[in-house]
């Protein structure tokens, strides 16, 4: 286990190097950061009017009180007619410098103070927070972090254009000192990657008349992710959020933030599988799966849901396919897995793997894994149309060790195609493919465009791997 001071140190001499030593790329975003916010005046013009947004803090005596004027003075640079509301709760503070400031900016009139007597944790703060709100929309913001100048006009110009959905959600980064870094540019609506991750939690924008009847923030269990136990309320209920990309939070990295280092709460890995085990309850099938952590992350709160083997899988197997065996497959089960010259399955269970996602993602007709050469180097995992149309690799070469961009090759999520070289496919959805055109040629992309055109789902699996054992698999 490792010491506690020696952990403490390595943390903040990471932080003084971020803050104080900025590498090429952090300085890169920085431009960027500043010459986008330039650019999106002209695109976000809608002010939030009277009544629209509840921004939710919640404060205790870990909130520096130097991070909470600094997100103050944000909000009110943004809100000088008074139109978004700040609901502050005081959850229990001791600390004579925060209770003084809260009083403070109560005397706004924009922002309503609220007593919580004792410290009421996480959940039951948010909770507080969203019962005593009056906006259509709330926004969950914590005390530590910081809202960009124009985040509430950006939001609320994505929330009128798009007709005031139950749900939407921005980009983010993290700051440090004065300085941004580690920009988080979300795709756009994805269950498959929300029940993976709490990917859409900053800045989330919420329906509130909607979040009360749904129960948020009203488990205990739910402590450590309450944000990701209300999206996922969201999810069962059939909403799908609308995503804004534009970075207007940053999340604050500070000695003891979550942003730094979640371990520092350890009741976040109980609180997740509490999440998760809610969304199989409110499924049918979900009694057919156990949730285990994840065996591609060394500890920390990552999870996979586990489909339990039962039975034979509806799935036909064509090797070094061709236009007859995939038409003759077809009209053998339900789904067809194609695997190319030289691939060698390395999981077991990767039926199941697959079986599983189309159970708890109906609308799924297609799902393809990582494949990799003897030098541990990824040759496929999951592609990206590019201008033309044609499928792009971005992740060729990059070894097996690498999560990706914030863990994402190594968590199931929507993608715009796979590789056919290992992929398992719905019969039906094969069979329209060839009707189309009988050739297997570019079936990669011409797959990933019907799939798109039909409104039915693509899914990358780190679950599903293989093996190239071809000689001339090598990244050039």
């Amino acid at each position: 286990m490792l010491d506690p001071l020696k952990g403490y140190m390595k943390g903040a001499l990471r932080r003084a190097k971020d803050a104080l030593v900025p590498d090429r790329e952090m300085r890169a975003y920085e431009r960027w950061i500043r010459e986008r916010q330039i650019a999106r005046r002209e695109i976000y013009t809608h002010e939030p009017e009277p009544g629209l947004f509840s921004i939710l803090t919640a404060v205790w005596d870990g909130s520096p009180v130097r991070y909470l004027r600094a997100l103050a003075n944000r909000i009110a640079e943004q809100n000088a007619s008074g139109a978004c509301e700040w609901v502050l709760l005081d959850n229990g503070c001791t600390k004579p410098e925060i209770r003084a400031y809260l009083h403070s900016l109560a005397n706004l009139p924009w922002v309503k103070l609220v007593h919580g007597g004792t410290n009421l944790g996480i959940t039951r703060g948010l909770r507080r927070c969203l019962e005593e709100a009056r906006g259509r929309y709330v926004l969950p913001v914590d005390a530590d972090d910081l809202l960009d100048r124009d985040a509430l006009r950006i939001v609320a110009t994505a929330a009128a254009e798009h007709n005031y959905p139950a749900l939407l959600y921005t980009d983010e980064d993290k700051i440090i000192g004065r300085r941004r870094y580690q920009p988080y540019r979300k795709p756009d609506w994805d269950p498959v990657l929300l029940l993976n991750s709490a990917y859409i939690a900053h800045l989330g924008v919420v329906d509130r008349e909607k979040a009360l009847a749904l129960g948020a923030y009203s488990d205990p269990a739910a402590e450590g992710s309450p944000d990701w136990d209300l999206f996922v309320r969201f999810l069962i209920a059939g909403h799908r959020a609308v995503h804004v990309p534009d970075i207007v939070y940053s999340w604050r990295v500070h000695a003891g933030s979550t942003a730094d280092d979640d371990a520092r709460k350890p009741y976040i890995v109980n609180s997740q599988r509490a999440v998760l085990q809610r969304f199989l309850d409110s499924r049918p099938e979900g009694k057919l799966f156990e949730l285990e952590p994840s065996p591609l992350f060394a500890g920390g709160a990552h999870w996979h849901f586990r489909r339990k083997p039962s039975g034979r899988t509806p799935i036909t197997i064509v090797r070094d396919p061709n236009t007859e065996q995939c038409a003759a497959a077809c009209r053998q089960s339900e789904f067809v897995c194609l695997l190319g010259t030289g691939i060698e399955i390395q999981r077991d269970d990767w039926q199941w793997e697959a079986l599983g996602i189309t159970e708890l993602h109906p609308d799924t007709a297609m799902i393809g894994g990582r494949i990799w050469n003897g030098r541990g180097e990824l040759l496929e995992a999951g592609f990206n149309f590019d201008e033309c149309g044609n499928c792009s690799n971005p992740h060729r070469g990059k070894p097996l060790t690498d999560p990706g961009y914030f863990g994402q090759l190594w968590k199931q999520r929507t993608v715009e195609a796979v590789s056919t070289n290992f992929a398992v496919m719905r019969s039906q959805f094969l069979q329209d493919l060839l009707e189309k055109s009988p050739s297997l040629e570019n079936l990669d992309a011409r797959a990933g465009l019907l799939a798109k055109q039909t409104n039915r789902r693509v899914v990358y699996s780190p679950f599903l791997g293989g093996l190239c054992r071809n000689d001339s698999a090598s990244i050039s």
